[in-house]
């Protein structure tokens, strides 16, 4: 019986330091860790594309990922994006959010900018118990999208102007085809206007 005992007791004992080395290497790897900081953006413009858990970037680098996303409850003109970034990411006072389109894929990811080096850190000016709030920018997106009308209507333009000449070409071709010799006439000279006599009085 006793040797049974401490056979169970050593099972059960290593299930459990098991379970707790899992649990704390989860929580270890896991990309909302202890020490990241929560900031947030209001988006003027709609957020369409951008989903929980999609990445945040700081001049490309990946730093953290979207958290939430929530109409503003001040203002429902606006979106709400709360991020998880990581502590050593260098978000100043001049720091600039904008949503972008990665390729042609169609993911959207959330694009930081600026920071100069004499500009202080945007968490050290902001009070402990507010959220620290990064400024968003007309994105380039949101432009690209607003400009897409006045470059469909030029792409118009020059399809209709492309499309006259193809018919004249085709019309030129045709008289061609039907009569040869045209092609070794000479242009006709413009007739000059007869000369004008003087009159003797």
């Amino acid at each position: 019986m006793e040797t049974d005992k401490h056979y169970f007791f050593e099972g059960l004992f290593i299930i459990v330091f098991s379970l707790a080395a899992a649990i704390f290497a989860v929580w270890l790897g896991s990309p909302g860790r202890h020490d990241d900081v929560i900031y947030r953006i209001r988006f003027p413009d709609s957020v369409s594309g951008l989903s929980l858990g999609d990445a945040v970037k700081f001049r490309g680098i990946d730093v953290g990922t979207v958290k939430s996303m929530t109409i503003d409850p001040d203002d429902p003109r606006l979106v709400q994006v709360d991020v998880r970034l990581r502590k050593d990411t260098p978000v100043k006072t001049d720091t600039r959010a904008s949503l972008a389109l990665k390729g042609i894929t169609g993911v959207v990811f959330i694009e930081l900018s600026g920071g100069d080096t004499a500009a202080k850190t945007l968490l050290a000016v902001t009070p402990q118990d507010k959220v620290p709030e990064i400024p968003s920018e007309r994105t380039g997106l949101k432009a690209m999208l607003d400009d897409l009308p006045k470059v469909v209507e030029k792409f118009s333009a020059i399809e209709d102007q492309v499309k006259k000449v193809v018919t004249s070409v085709s019309g030129l071709t045709a008289k061609v085809k039907d009569d040869p010799s045209l092609l070794l006439r000479r242009p006709e000279k413009p007739s000059e206007p007869p000369a004008r006599t003087s009159q003797r009085r």
